[in-house]
């Protein structure tokens, strides 16, 4: 896998016709949001985040287990203010307000008069990837990333983390969303995945790594 340059997304992106969306999916803490805030510095562009849809622990279905659509997630919300935007050039929703922990009083509103992006896990889900100009996906080493999650954590969060978050995570990644990608940036730990995967450095690989290897060599099969 050739993965792409910031400056190759870059290039990519002048030549949609505006106003586009754009799709950045992958792990959490992969590198999404940074190379949303990348872009959106760049182009003078906004970012609509999945993380914008966080539910409130206290909504979230008892007893809570992992699963694809994310149950910690104003899922449906999402792919709605997507669809909306997509088909009506603008929307507006509540996001989720860190600091209470609950949602935003004051909607936030987004127009498609510029390209906007759409960043998250699941970003790619096969609902919304046809809404899509530029779809792209970041690699990352799954056992890096957790760790970078796990420090992220919030509280109680951080045993939400390995038990819910990054398994909920799996789950989605199993629908394959890197091969719903129009390109794939290198994110947290993706070189030595790639290493892996291509045989150039040897070792032994823990399950997780097994799955990103077949992972890898799928999407280089369908760029054949």
């Amino acid at each position: 896998m050739a993965f792409a340059s910031f400056d190759d997304i870059v290039g990519r992106i002048e030549q949609l016709a505006a106003p586009s969306l754009i799709g950045i999916d992958g792990l959490p803490c992969s590198g999404k949001s940074t190379l949303a805030e990348r872009l959106e510095q760049h182009f003078g562009i906004e970012t609509i985040y999945l993380d914008d849809f966080v539910l409130p622990d206290s909504q979230w279905p008892r007893p809570v287990s992992p699963e694809f659509p994310f149950p910690y997630i104003r899922y449906a919300e999402f792919v709605r203010t997507v669809q909306t935007l997509a088909s009506k050039g603008d929307v507006s929703f509540h996001r989720f307000d860190w600091a209470s922990m609950g949602a935003s009083k004051t909607p936030r509103t987004v127009r498609l008069d510029k390209h906007v992006i759409v960043e998250g896990v699941s970003a790619l889900n096969a609902s919304l990837t046809q809404l899509y100009s530029l779809g792209i996906f970041v690699e990352s080493d799954r056992c890096t990333t957790i760790e970078a999650a796990i420090a992220r954590g919030v509280g109680d969060w951080a045993e939400q983390w390995r038990s819910l978050f990054m398994p909920s995570a799996d789950i989605y990644m199993q629908t394959d969303p890197i091969g719903r990608a129009d390109m794939v940036f290198a994110g947290r730990g993706a070189e030595g995945i790639q290493r892996l995967a291509e045989g150039v450095v040897s070792g032994s690989l823990g399950p997780e790594h097994k799955k990103q290897k077949a992972r890898t060599r799928r999407w280089n099969s369908s760029r054949a």
